[in-house]
């Protein structure tokens, strides 16, 4: 584990590299790097609308994900 990183965001951070790789860039600069949908838009080339479908989508995958982690830890 890296100094100063919690377990929740070690797992956080394992689960967005297990996105498909658009999901994750998104994710990744939305939540990490706090940049606002519109600006993430520009940065990808890609539309507004593109940019919350990936969102949705991956925060739906990482629920999902992090859901089996805990499930698998307490099994």
């Amino acid at each position: 584990m890296v100094d100063g990183a919690s377990p929740d965001r070690v797992a956080v951070m394992a689960a967005i590299r297990r996105l498909p790789r658009p999901q994750a860039e998104t994710v990744a600069l939305h939540y990490i790097a706090d940049l606002p949908v519109v600006d993430i838009a520009a940065t990808l080339g890609v539309s507004q609308g593109t940019v919350k479908s990936r969102l949705s989508r991956g925060r739906a995958a990482l629920g999902s994900l992090l859901a089996d982690d805990l499930t698998k830890a307490g099994a």
